[in-house]
C-alpha cells in the first residue's frame, strides 16, 4: 500500500509539472506580435493623397503584403481626391492616436514639413512614400526618383520622334513637388535637342476631365503640336480621348505616366505610344519593411529608388514579369 501511494504521488507531480509547462508564456497569451509571436505589433498609418486613384490601390497592395509579413496593424486613410489640408488633418489624427509610425505621400513637401516634424518630435518616425518632404525630419524617402523618371520620359520622346517635336505637357497639381520634378527631368532631357520645342505646360490636377479639356485647348492653341507628354496617370488617357474626338488618332504621339489598365489597353491599340511605369506595389511593401526596421532600432537608407520602366507595345504584356 505504501508503494502504491508513493507511485500515485509521483504520477501526480509529473502531471502537474507537464500541465504547467504547456501553459503559454505571457507574450504568447497576449496574442500580440509578429508571426513568430515574440515581438510587439506595431500600429502604422499610411496617409494617402487620393484613395480613388487606382495607383494608390497598387500601393495599398504592397503595404498590406508588408503588414502581413512583418506583423503590422495598418491604417490606410486619405481623401477621395487630392486635398493637402485634409491629408494633413488625417496625419494629425494619427499623431493624436499615438501611431507607432507614419508613412505619408507628401505631395506638397513644404506644407507637410511642420506636421512631419511634430510627429518626429513626439517620438513617431515618418517615412515619405512616393512624394518627399526633403526638408523635414522624415527618416527616409521610398519611391521613384522623379527627376530621373522625367528624364526617361523626355529621352523616350527624343528617340520616338527622332529629335524633332513640338510638345505640349500635361501635368498634375502645380504645388506637387514630385510632378514638378518630372517636368524638370523632361526639360533636362530635351535641353540639348535643337529640334525639340516645349510649347506649353498645363496642369490638369490628375483629373481625367481636366486632362481632356487641357488637351483640347492645347490642340486649338498650337496646331503645329505633334507630341504630348503626361506626368500623372490620367493625363494621356484624357489626351487620347480628346484626339480621338477630333479624328486625329495617330497624328500626335503620346507618352504618359503610370500603368493604369486603360493606359495599357490604349498602348495595345496604338492610341498611346508608351508610358513610364512605376513600381507602386514594391514601394508600399518596402515602406512597411523599413518602418519596422526603424521601429526595431535599426538604421535604414535615406533614399530608396523603386525604379521605373518605359512600357510600349513591344513589352506591354511582359514588363511586369521582367520587373
Amino acid at each position: 500500500m505504501k508503494k502504491f501511494l508513493a507511485g500515485m504521488l509521483c504520477a501526480g507531480l509529473v502531471f502537474s509539472m507537464t500541465a504547467c509547462s504547456s501553459q503559454p508564456s505571457s507574450s504568447q497569451a497576449s496574442g500580440a506580435g509578429s508571426a513568430s509571436g515574440d515581438t510587439e505589433t506595431y500600429q502604422v498609418s499610411f496617409i494617402c493623397p487620393n484613395t480613388s486613384l487606382s495607383y494608390w490601390s497598387d500601393v495599398r497592395e504592397g503595404l498590406e503584403q508588408g503588414a502581413e509579413e512583418f506583423g503590422v496593424e495598418l491604417d490606410f486613410v486619405g481623401p477621395s481626391k487630392i486635398d493637402t489640408q485634409q491629408q494633413i488633418q488625417m496625419m494629425e489624427a494619427a499623431i493624436a492616436n499615438q501611431a507607432d509610425g507614419i508613412i505619408v505621400a507628401a505631395l506638397d513637401g513644404n506644407a507637410f514639413a511642420p506636421v512631419i516634424d511634430r510627429a518626429v518630435d513626439e517620438g513617431i518616425p515618418v517615412i515619405c512614400l512616393d512624394a518627399d518632404s526633403p526638408d523635414s525630419k522624415r527618416s527616409s524617402f521610398i519611391g521613384t526618383e522623379n527627376t530621373e523618371a522625367g528624364r526617361m520620359l523626355g529621352q523616350s520622346l527624343v528617340e520616338a520622334m527622332n529629335g524633332q517635336a513640338k510638345v505640349g505637357i500635361i501635368t498634375g497639381a502645380l504645388d506637387s513637388e514630385n510632378v514638378n520634378q518630372r517636368v524638370d527631368g523632361i526639360e533636362e532631357a530635351v535641353a540639348e535637342e535643337d529640334g525639340i520645342e516645349i510649347l506649353t505646360v498645363e496642369s490638369a490636377n490628375t483629373d481625367l476631365g481636366q486632362a481632356t479639356q487641357k488637351a483640347q485647348a492645347m490642340m486649338q492653341a498650337y496646331p503645329e503640336m505633334n507630341a504630348m507628354l503626361g506626368t500623372t496617370s490620367n493625363d494621356m488617357i484624357g489626351a487620347a480621348q480628346a484626339i480621338a474626338e477630333q479624328g486625329r488618332t495617330g497624328e500626335i504621339l503620346l507618352i504618359g505616366f503610370d500603368d493604369l489598365d486603360q493606359t495599357l489597353e490604349m498602348i495595345r491599340n496604338g492610341e498611346i505610344y508608351g508610358t513610364i511605369a512605376q513600381r507602386p506595389v514594391n514601394g508600399g511593401y518596402l515602406s512597411v519593411k523599413y518602418m519596422v526596421d526603424l521601429l526595431n532600432g535599426e538604421s535604414i537608407p535615406e533614399r530608396v529608388d523603386t525604379g521605373c520602366v518605359l512600357v510600349t507595345k513591344d513589352n506591354v504584356d511582359t514588363y511586369k514579369d521582367e520587373a
